[in-house]
């Protein structure tokens, strides 16, 4: 592991720790009373104070929100490139949009880029301060505009390494995330599967902005994060070449595209790959 992702480690742990203890024990203060709530009942703590802008509360309804959805730690992502792409697939990504609302989706279909020497890699050539969140902590999002559109993937264990999120099958809130789509194409109609066939279409129906998610930490982020889902054979997953990565010259053809076989909202089937099954 490189020094930065160490040193990220070891704040990030620290700050987990502080947040474990104020769940433990929190006080939080309403009018001139304070009231001792113990671990486990972290949400009712939210209703005790007639002021709901008070830092007590804006601080333990974080805590709660990151607690009580069960998101992956840093042991899911720490693992390799290929590794994680396979893994996420049939997970859950969940988004709590500025409402308070959840748009949740899974996984279906996933690239692995695997840092320097892989020349499809925005990372080949080493760290930028565009690619910055490729060398982060594994469970980073990596936020990064293309032509005007945005797509997100997710740091892995390895210097640079991360997997692109190449498609969703949405979930939940699937009415507000077609209104999240026709703010791009106003009027248009969208089939459910069409809303999150392909990275920046995934990144519109969720509302993943560059500005708001990227260096998220997804561990213990309360605007992103990883649930768990179903588990996905692995006669199910079909391994097959990258898209749009000509320039990639011999890492062109590699197997590092993942998908779910028979989900109809994969970006792009491969039937070659899947008569080679």
């Amino acid at each position: 592991m490189s020094t930065t992702k160490r040193s990220a480690r070891k704040c990030s742990t620290s700050i987990a720790s502080k947040i474990r203890k104020k769940l433990d024990s929190s006080d939080v203060h309403s009018d001139s009373k304070t009231k001792k709530i113990p671990k486990g009942n972290e949400k009712q703590s939210i209703k005790l104070s007639n002021d709901p802008n008070t830092s007590q509360v804006k601080q333990i309804k974080e805590t709660t929100i990151y607690s009580a959805t069960k998101a992956f730690d840093y042991t899911f992502y720490n693992r390799p490139c290929e590794e994680l792409a396979r893994a996420l697939l049939g997970k859950k990504l969940v988004r709590l949009s500025d409402k308070g609302e959840r748009l949740c989706g899974t996984i279906v279909e996933t690239e692995a880029y695997l840092g320097h020497p892989d020349k499809g890699a925005h990372s080949y050539k080493g760290k930028t301060n565009k690619n910055e969140a490729m060398f982060l902590e594994p469970g980073t999002a990596y936020v990064y505009h293309i032509h005007s559109y945005c797509c997100m993937n997710i740091s892995s264990k390895g210097d640079g390494a991360a997997v692109l999120l190449r498609a969703l099958e949405p979930v939940e809130n699937i009415p507000s995330m077609i209104k999240l789509r026709q703010k791009r194409t106003p009027g248009k109609t969208f089939k459910s599967h069409e809303l999150c066939n392909g990275p920046s279409k995934l990144c519109l129906s969720l509302d993943v902005t560059k500005d708001q998610i990227n260096k998220e930490d997804m561990t213990k982020s309360t605007k992103i994060w990883m649930e768990n889902g179903d588990e996905i054979k692995p006669d199910r997953i079909v391994h097959c070449k990258r898209i749009n990565i000509s320039y990639a010259e011999e890492w062109v053809d590699k197997p590092l595209r993942y998908y779910i076989q028979g989900n109809k909202c994969v970006s792009k089937l491969d039937k070659e790959a899947e008569k080679a099954m």
